[in-house]
């Protein structure tokens, strides 16, 4: 999907959506580095709500120390093993492969968010043979729907045209909760909890899992803070 390009959301999220965005759709260790990077500078500049609230961290404290070629071809490594292969993957970073009775690429939950991207007016690079609800992908789509909550909540009230259409704003905060909450908080945990628990996985890697699951679980949690008797909890990816 074409990185979205729209006016951010609130900052703090906004920041950690593009940075795990980034590094789950790493090619290489030195994209890996710079989303790292970028990660424990959204950090450093936000700090952690959960600490202020008296709950565990996000992720440990502490920045990458080492950073040279080696220890990041390292990190690239790891990254291959636990999510990319060539061999088959511990934690495959696919909804499908969490969500489906029997374990599989591209079955009812990728059609359920690619309606989503459809919606948003986005479609994954060769749309039918890469699977749609590739974990970056889906934080790209969380990252427009930020955007789009946003606008639906500072949008001035004026009989004038608006530049998009009305009932996108309005439905942005249900796409929003169904993306997040139902459909992420139906797979992340697991995803995380299971790469969490193979061995040696790098530091910056492990950090990155905590912030996705944190944020993740965050995120929903606020959305049930949200939801009133009378939204409508669809099954399915709901028709922006």
């Amino acid at each position: 999907m074409d990185h979205i390009s729209l006016t951010p959301g609130t900052p703090r999220d906004a920041c950690l959506l593009r940075a795990l965005r980034d590094l789950f759709s790493a090619r290489g260790a030195d994209d890996i580095r710079a989303a790292s990077l970028a990660l424990d500078a959204c950090r450093t500049r936000f700090g952690c709500p959960r600490a202020v609230r008296g709950a565990p961290p996000c992720a440990p404290p502490g920045v990458d120390t080492i950073d040279a070629p080696g220890h990041w071809r390292d990190t690239e490594y790891a990254f291959n093993r636990l999510f990319v292969g060539p061999m088959a993957v511990p934690a495959p970073p696919y909804a499908s492969a969490w969500l489906e009775t029997e374990p599989r690429l591209m079955g009812e939950s990728t059609m359920d968010v690619r309606n989503l991207y459809h919606a948003l007016g986005y479609a994954v690079p060769d749309e039918g043979a890469t699977p749609d609800d590739h974990l970056s992908f889906e934080l790209d789509a969380a990252l427009a729907l930020l955007t789009l909550r946003e606008a639906a909540g500072t949008a001035p009230s004026s009989s004038a045209p608006q530049p998009s259409p009305p009932a996108l704003a309005t439905e942005a905060q249900e796409a929003w909760r169904w993306l997040v909450a139902e459909h992420m908080g139906a797979w992340v945990p697991r995803f995380v909890q299971h790469a969490l628990s193979e061995p040696d996985v790098p530091p910056a890697i492990a950090r990155a899992l905590a912030m996705l699951l944190c944020w993740q679980e965050d995120a929903a949690t606020a959305c049930a803070h949200r939801h009133t008797p009378e939204a409508t909890a669809e099954a399915s990816a709901p028709s922006l």
